[in-house]
């Protein structure tokens, strides 16, 4: 398996500003899940074949219909879907610039509200 994607609904309340506003009662839940989900996910990746990789590259792709998240918005927004792959072992141990060598982000626009998803690609590096 060359590369592993996971792909999970955004919710504005994630985001760097959705942050600021909302109280934690109402986000840690949220954050909980979300990155329960990406363990769950990443779980049968691995046992699909995924070896966690040394190294690696992350790509972040938003489909947004409507207004897009700013950059920072966006990396907060999925902070606990990365956390949730190194928690179960997708990730290499850490997602600091050591294990992680390249993190991109994009985005591209799609004509309706429910095609719009954040996708996180795990791409290892050889070597």
């Amino acid at each position: 398996m060359d590369t592993l994607t996971v792909e999970f609904q955004p919710d504005g309340r994630l985001s760097k500003n959705g942050l600021r506003k909302a109280h934690w009662r109402e986000s840690q839940p949220i954050i909980k899940q979300l990155r329960e989900d990406a363990f769950i996910l990443g779980l049968i990746e691995r046992e699909d074949g995924w070896k966690t990789p040394q190294q690696c590259r992350v790509s972040v792709r938003q489909y947004y219909c409507g207004k897009a998240y700013d950059w920072d918005g966006l990396a907060t927004l999925t902070a606990p879907v990365i956390d949730g792959l190194v928690d179960c072992g997708v990730l290499p141990v850490d997602d600091d610039p050591a294990h992680v060598v390249e993190y991109t982000m994009s985005a591209e626009r799609v004509r309706h509200r429910y095609e719009s998803k954040v996708a996180v690609t795990v791409t290892p590096v050889s070597g």
